[in-house]
């Protein structure tokens, strides 16, 4: 792992390409975090995000004069469907205890063209029709979220 101050930063190779389907109802993320752990997935990320969903729950950050950095994330943001996915993207990383941590930002917009994204988390997040997912494991590396203490959060921790 190189950090030199600017940025951390690890070369990694590719492994296996899983492609799947998430069915109506299953929450968004919880499903990645299944085919995950169906697949034996620890570290990896996913480009490929779309679909549909009956409601979302995100966050976004917002100024916060006196916390790390002068920001914190807002309460949930609340959104009724149905709703388009168009996007979305993110990190599949370990907590320090081994668990399963999925790191998604996505875009949606809603029937009267309303577009809003963010950070998407477990819970809150039911799947409509379907949600198209195509991920790629991460080999010779690991992805982990670890407590920055600058940033005052869990942040990207890749490591060799």
């Amino acid at each position: 792992m190189e950090n030199n101050h600017k940025f951390v930063s690890v070369a990694a190779h590719t492994g296996r390409t899983i492609a799947a389907r998430i069915m109506p109802g299953v929450d968004l993320v919880g499903g990645i975090i299944e085919i995950c752990q169906k697949h034996d997935v620890k570290y990896g990320y996913f480009t490929s995000v779309m679909g549909s969903l009956s409601e979302a729950v995100y966050v976004i950050p917002i100024s916060s004069p006196g916390s790390p950095l002068d920001f914190k994330y807002c309460e949930p943001i609340p959104v009724q469907g149905p709703i388009d996915l168009i996007c979305g993207q993110g990190v599949i990383c370990q907590s320090e205890q081994g668990e399963t941590l999925i790191h998604l930002h996505a875009q949606g917009v809603t029937p009267d063209r309303t577009v809003f994204g963010g950070h998407f988390a477990v819970g809150g997040n039911p799947v409509l029709a379907t949600i198209d997912l195509v991920l790629v494991e991460v080999t010779d590396a690991k992805f982990l979220r670890r407590l920055d203490p600058v940033v005052g959060l869990a942040m990207f921790s890749p490591e060799s």
